[in-house]
């Protein structure tokens, strides 16, 4: 008994281009950022260097603009979603951030 499976050409040729859509490994990484503008100026140039294919931790900047009477003020940690992890160290030289270790490690 033999078993004949047949695929349309249009379905072959779909599933190749699945594999040039896959999206890059992406590395988290952990800033110590002190400040709202600093962490905007991260953004801007995540956004200039790899255009919308990166992420970012919500609710940084109500974090950062927390008062100081809370007790809560000062530098916070920070990660990003970036496909290159060169990204930290170029971020840390730049703007004079700190690179921190994930927790756990």
């Amino acid at each position: 008994m033999s078993v004949e499976i047949e695929t349309s050409a249009l379905s072959m040729s779909e599933s190749l281009n699945s594999l040039k859509l896959t999206p890059l490994p992406m590395h988290r990484i952990y800033f110590e950022v002190g400040s709202v503008d600093v962490w905007y100026k991260i953004v801007r140039e995540a956004n200039s260097m790899f255009g919308r294919n990166w992420r970012g931790q919500s609710r940084v900047k109500r974090k950062l603009n927390t008062p100081a009477w809370l007790g809560t003020a000062g530098s916070h940690k920070v990660w990003f979603e970036v496909p290159d992890e060169k990204f930290g160290t170029w971020v840390a030289i730049k703007y004079a951030v700190t690179l921190v270790h994930p927790p756990g490690k």
